[in-house]
């Protein structure tokens, strides 16, 4: 009876805890979200220990092109202990060539608004100087850099925002997993480590505008918790929803800001609620020596337009090699997306999804103030025409042409039908955007039909772009159906 009396009274100071910190209902505002609905667009590091085993372990290959886990899940798909992992990486571990100007740099170049590390990844292994365990890259490496610090600060130096993932309920190392695999910590002593952890990043490290937690559990109280405390420290941090565990209904993720869509995921509708997707540019999320299934640069700005046109961030990923640097593969195409974003990011940044609940055979829309912006993902000479929108466009231009010289325009207002006359060959292969600009606000018509034919499994279009999608080349189809 004691026993259950000491439960009851831990519960209830817990929840007297959490509603005491929480800012009354009416004091609660979204305004913190306003930079990142404007933003769109942010870059994800996976880099930890496991990019020195670069998906394999002992001759075998655990990399995600061979059906498994991503890279970065080594430690758990070869069924390494905490000791033997830590004892072979962290000495291992000390990348020389990080720079962290270099990283801030390109992701700003590529058009990028945000950033996000992995400050902790569910091996356990922190990339941030703590006092809650020695596992990490100050104590545990001969690095002895606090990365963390140094991204923020650049960061700040350069104009992005910063945030970090931390992994707050999967740990293989400190948490205990059961008789099989024991942890270094009890519950109670890995949920007091989280705390500390917590408390060290938004405390150390200036502003931090993304808490982007993952895999979270069912205990709804240990996971408001955590969340009140980043409210506590950081009330203009925007959180994650994977704070909590997918089973918990939405209506109780009480500290979640955005909706985390599974990994490499489109939704199959536009959202009208915050959220955001992440996607690689490969198959893994950490570095993987044997992973060559590179998306295109068409394919990376199609699925931008895509999460543009359908209410959605994109978190596009990267996997530092050991040594600290991005590779080729990675710079190139990031840069390539940041000279289309320098020409048509006023249909990304600021913009909202597509006014009508469908997409088009030719591509996808987004609007902003009276503007609709028609992402030209395939050409056709004959004409690019969409429904759906009433009223007679004032004009329409390519917002690829410095001179924005109007293009000839019909609209059938019966039927509510734009046509626009093109040229014969498209001006940007990969995504030719047309600015569609109205005299008032932009007006749908509620009656307007229409199918979404892009990045779902539902259309014959699906099949059409996988059969003439690059030869040789994995695209964005087969991954967005991929989870981590």
């Amino acid at each position: 009876m004691t026993a259950n009396l000491g439960t009851i009274t831990r519960i209830f100071l817990a929840t007297l805890t959490l509603a005491l910190l929480a800012p009354p209902a009416s004091a609660q505002d979204d305004s913190h979200m306003q930079w990142w609905r404007d933003a769109r667009y942010g870059m994800f590091i996976h880099w930890g220990l496991y990019s020195i085993a670069g998906g394999e372990w002992k001759g075998k290959d655990y990399g995600k092109e061979q059906g498994g886990a991503s890279a970065e899940w080594l430690m758990n798909s070869a069924k390494i202990s905490g000791k033997e992992y830590r004892g072979t990486l962290a000495r291992q571990f000390n990348p020389t060539e990080f720079d962290a100007k270099e990283w801030v740099a390109i992701a700003k170049d590529a058009g990028m608004k945000y950033i996000v590390i992995t400050s902790k990844h569910h091996d356990g292994f922190c990339l941030f100087e703590t006092n809650a365990t020695d596992y990490n890259v100050m104590q545990a490496t001969p690095f002895k850099r606090d990365i963390i610090r140094e991204l923020s600060e650049e960061c700040v130096n350069q104009g992005l925002k910063f945030g970090v993932y931390y992994s707050q309920f999967k740990d293989w190392y400190h948490r205990s997993r059961g008789r099989n695999a024991p942890g270094t910590m009890s519950n109670e002593e890995y949920l007091a480590m989280v705390e500390k952890n917590l408390d060290e990043l938004l405390s150390n490290y200036g502003e931090m505008s993304v808490l982007w937690f993952d895999t979270g559990g069912n205990d709804v109280i240990e996971a408001d918790r955590q969340g009140a405390r980043v409210r506590e420290l950081q009330p203009n941090a925007v959180i994650c929803s994977r704070l909590y565990s997918r089973r918990v209904p939405a209506d109780k993720r009480k500290y979640a800001d955005f909706e985390s869509l599974p990994d490499r995921m489109l939704p199959t509708e536009r959202m009208t609620k915050d959220t955001e997707t992440c996607m690689t540019m490969r198959h893994n999320w950490g570095y993987d020596r044997n992973d060559n299934h590179w998306k295109s640069e068409k394919d990376i700005i199609e699925f931008l337009a895509l999460c543009g046109a359908r209410g959605v961030n994109l978190l596009l990923n990267v996997g530092p090699t050991p040594e600290g640097r991005l590779l080729p593969e990675e710079t190139e195409r990031l840069k390539a997306v940041g000279q289309w974003m320098k020409v048509n990011g006023e249909s990304i940044y600021g913009a909202t999804y597509s006014p009508v609940d469908f997409d088009f055979w030719w591509g996808a829309m987004t609007q902003k103030n009276k503007t609709v912006y028609l992402h030209v993902l395939e050409w056709k000479p004959e004409g690019i025409e969409f429904n759906g929108i009433v009223g007679n466009p004032r004009k329409a231009h390519f917002l690829n042409d410095p001179q924005r010289k109007s293009l000839a325009v019909t609209y059938d207002a019966g039927r509510h039908i734009t046509k626009i006359d093109v040229p014969e060959k498209a001006p940007d292969f990969r995504n030719t955007v047309i600015a569609v600009e109205y005299d008032s606000p932009v007006t749908a018509d509620p009656d307007a039909k229409g199918k979404y034919h892009w990045y779902t499994t539902r259309s014959r279009r699906h099949t059409e772009i996988r059969e003439n999608r690059h030869a040789g080349n994995t695209d964005l189809l087969d991954a967005v159906k991929e989870a981590k």
